[in-house]
């Protein structure tokens, strides 16, 4: 039992409350190198390969730069990680998340890592951590980005959907990627007990972030209509392989959001949930603290079904699971919540 392959079985604005933050870039080391492999700034996406020796060996991942991008590869870019989901290869995932569309996307390197056999660790169709482990391959990622790209790398943000959104928790859970990232952020993402897995990695005994002096930011969009990864968490109704066994359960939203807050010492009672869009088909609650806002935020969206929200049409067979277009796009309220974010300079590599 695992999550649903989205792509084998499937084979108004909503303007989010945002105050960005202007700091002092941190350039990465590959500030004025030449640029690798024929990329070019709004070019075509490149498919490259990378060992990690920790993190399964041979890796790929599909890198797209934006139009804004400096060709002398001297400007510090922010870097957005986007993890598909289950079996959802790297090139859907661009054309889901319109990241390398500059009509979406105009400022940030967009990566697309690929999964062994197009899935992540955290799932119960995936192998234990004990045996792959993801989350080494994406720290080996990040050095070779860094070291060949220009990158502001207090400005790297990750996030995915389903299974991938469930790497996104995971990397936010480690000790030593949660000093990396900026932000992190999951769509209809999956974030399975430790009952359904077999052992723990998303909840409180194995989640445990590096011991930062910031908060680390989250933030969850869900749909009441997924029947695929319940709202609530509560699974046994659904039965993705018609193999006759309930799927898995896995972690309410509401405890995974409430969790990070937590984390963050969000003082109790400070939630807010506010209607946005639609007379109140979005529900948006927020969790604000050390004079931050929005530093765990959940979209709940009525009538969204398992998918990533947008206006553009997709393969009718990934329709049948996310219900239709949306009338907004989660990649804009993505990375207009992550431009408040950043790794502040006591925290800089």
């Amino acid at each position: 039992m695992h999550s649903p392959s989205i792509y084998a079985i499937a084979s108004s604005t909503l303007i989010p409350s945002v105050t960005s933050f202007c700091t002092l870039p941190n350039p990465s080391n590959g500030c004025g190198k030449p640029l690798p492999n024929a990329l070019l700034p709004g070019g075509p996406s490149i498919n490259f390969t990378l060992t990690s020796p920790l993190g399964g060996g041979e890796r790929k991942y599909l890198l797209h730069l934006p139009e804004a991008f400096s060709v002398k590869n001297d400007i510090p870019a922010p870097v957005i990680l986007a993890f598909g989901g289950f079996t959802q290869p790297t090139w859907s995932m661009e054309e889901m998340t319109q990241f390398s569309d500059p009509n979406m996307n105009k400022d940030y390197i967009a990566v697309y890592p690929e999964g062994l056999n197009n899935v992540w660790l955290g799932d119960p169709g995936a192998p234990n951590s004990s045996t792959v482990d993801d989350r080494p391959f994406i720290s080996d990622l990040l050095d070779v980005l860094e070291k060949s790209l220009c990158i502001d790398k207090s400005r790297i943000y990750t996030t995915g959907l389903s299974n991938g959104g469930g790497l996104s928790g995971l990397i936010a859970c480690s000790p030593s990627l949660s000093r990396r990232i900026a932000a992190f952020s999951g769509v209809s993402a999956a974030y399975y007990t430790t009952e359904s897995l077999g052992y723990s990695l998303f909840e409180e005994e194995a989640c445990q972030p590096g011991g930062l002096t910031r908060k680390i930011p989250y933030l969850h969009i869900h749909g009441d209509k997924d029947m695929v990864i319940a709202y609530n968490g509560d699974n046994s109704y659904f039965d993705i392989d018609e193999n006759g066994i309930p799927d898995p359960d896995t972690l309410p939203v509401p405890r995974w959001l409430n969790d990070w807050a937590i984390r963050n010492g969000c003082p109790a009672g400070t939630d807010n949930k506010t209607s946005v869009q639609e007379n109140g088909t979005v529900a948006k609650t927020t969790w604000s603290c050390g004079g931050r806002n929005e530093v765990v935020t959940g979209y709940y969206v009525e009538g969204l079904g398992h998918g990533w929200p947008s206006t553009t049409p997709e393969d009718e067979r990934l329709e049948a699971f996310r219900l239709g277009p949306t009338t907004w796009n989660a990649s804009t309220v993505l990375m207009e919540w992550f431009d408040q974010w950043n790794v502040p300079a006591e925290e800089k590599g």
